[in-house]
């Protein structure tokens, strides 16, 4: 037998003939009849059930998982083992849905990727590029705006090289991927070609998923020892410690590593103030000053901005015509965003669900504030439980006023969470209905106050328990500042 990445090119052995299989499915309920079925279910059971079903409905090929590589045809079913199966089905997957970028950026980090793989996006359409964002905010073009399935980071393997293939056909020329930790181990990123992969920054988040910190940075890091082609280039925050490990990465795989931040070398911020409607910023350029006007507040976008201008950069865009862009960008949806103004007080939105998220947030807008911060927040459900307390000792820390609710409660109960936050920050006000807690914190709003509504950003969704109900903070906040209900 061939190897399987031979025979997963859809060739194989002249002796059984050539594969030709019209469709590619890993659930079982969408095989059609002579397709491929690729079987990744953990439990043994539900994985045979799973590929009964496929079978049933006329699959004529099964990739599943085995002890060792192998082939067999059963009933004339050709069944194909593989050691790592989704090692496998990424290979076949950019095989069946191929596609072809001039440049293809990767942002990993903890926080900060909606925001650089949307700012990389918005720069590279500013000098008529065309190109396209994937990640947690969605499929996001020139011309279109497509959601992927709860609000998803890395769309599973399959779903994400048929997304690449629908825009290289469609003429995108660049994207801006987000990469996420669960999609790097599960190797959905996988046979994608990189030009440049970018950090932000590394902290505590989704030890629900890899149980230890060490794992959850290994789950990363293989982006940069692993994924990246020799020939690409890492662009690193020299601020974050976790830097000094992709300069190690870069230096033994002999790959170009810049940094950006207050202690880097190359891209250097030199200053940093606030301003009514964003924050002016010097910066040197890889030895060249400039200064430049950012649309954006928060400290934490300075370094989004940066990560995508170098990232740009190193796609061959000029410095000047990038920092232009920057200067014209538009609002991050549900990224430190600006809603309105009830009475003089401001009320923003941001997605904000880890400790040092949140309090980059709280920290933000403590120069916009005159009078009080009040932070309207949860944690969701079925995640780590660990931030819990460490995010509510955040929100003692920084703000002046605080009203624990519900996030994504999901299959927890609720009142479980909202007591551990609790647990970080005794002071705070505690309701249980979001919608309520939201009205409730805008009646309290004086003169120079700032309302930060965390957790849930851009999502328009609440999940309890299997439910999705319709639910966004930025429509709960315009609904309440027009309506007259303070009044009554």
């Amino acid at each position: 037998m061939k190897n399987l990445q031979e025979l997963l090119s859809f060739k194989i052995d002249p002796s059984l003939g050539i594969m030709i299989v019209p469709a590619l499915e890993d659930n079982s309920k969408l095989v059609t009849p002579d397709g491929m079925f690729i079987a990744l279910n953990r439990n043994e059971e539900n994985r045979k059930n799973h590929v009964q079903e496929a079978i049933s409905r006329g699959a004529k090929y099964i990739l599943q998982s085995g002890e060792q590589n192998c082939v067999h045809i059963q009933n004339d079913v050709l069944f194909i083992s593989a050691k790592n199966v989704r090692a496998e089905l990424a290979h076949a997957a950019s095989r069946f849905f191929p596609h072809r970028f001039d440049k293809i950026a990767a942002i990993a980090g903890t926080n900060g990727k909606s925001s650089t793989a949307d700012i990389i996006r918005q720069i590279w359409i500013g000098l008529n590029i065309n190109a396209a964002s994937i990640g947690t905010l969605g499929v996001i073009t020139r011309e279109s705006y497509e959601k992927l399935p709860h609000n998803m980071t890395s769309p599973d393997c399959l779903q994400l090289h048929k997304i690449l293939r629908r825009l290289s056909e469609d003429g995108i020329t660049n994207i801006a991927m987000e990469t996420s930790s669960q999609g790097i181990e599960q190797r959905r990123v996988d046979e994608i070609q990189f030009n440049v992969c970018a950090f932000t920054n590394f902290s505590q988040d989704h030890l629900d998923y890899h149980l230890t910190l060490e794992n959850y940075w290994n789950a990363k890091a293989k982006l940069f020892s692993e994924l990246a082609r020799e020939n690409s280039v890492f662009v690193v925050n020299s601020d974050n410690k976790y830097s000094e490990k992709i300069h190690d990465i870069a230096k033994n795989r002999g790959i170009k590593c810049v940094d950006y931040g207050y202690n880097s070398n190359d891209v250097k911020i030199l200053d940093v103030r606030p301003m009514e409607s964003g924050q002016s910023a010097k910066i040197s350029f890889f030895g060249k000053e400039f200064s430049f006007i950012l649309p954006l507040q928060g400290e934490f976008q300075i370094y989004n901005s940066l990560c995508a201008a170098a990232t740009c950069y190193f796609c061959g865009i000029d410095v000047e015509k990038i920092l232009d862009e920057l200067q014209k960008l538009h609002p991050i949806c549900g990224r430190l965003e600006f809603i309105t103004k009830f009475k003089l007080a401001q009320i923003y939105i941001d997605y904000a669900h880890t400790p040092d998220a949140l309090q980059n947030a709280i920290l933000s807008l403590r120069n916009y504030t005159k009078n009080q911060i009040i932070t309207v927040f949860g944690c969701g459900g079925d995640r780590d439980k660990e931030k819990r307390i460490l995010m509510g000792q955040i929100a003692e820390k920084f703000s002046d006023v605080i009203v624990v609710t519900d996030d994504n409660p999901r299959f927890e109960d609720p009142a479980k969470i909202r007591k551990m936050i609790l647990e970080g920050c005794p002071s705070a006000i505690e309701i249980e209905n979001r919608k309520k807690a939201i009205e409730f914190a805008i009646k309290m709003l004086s003169d120079g106050d700032v309302l930060l509504i965390a957790g849930k950003g851009h999502e328009t969704y609440q999940q309890i328990g299997k439910e999705l109900i319709d639910f966004s903070d930025k429509k709960i906040v315009l609904d309440a500042c027009k309506n007259d209900f303070f009044s009554k």
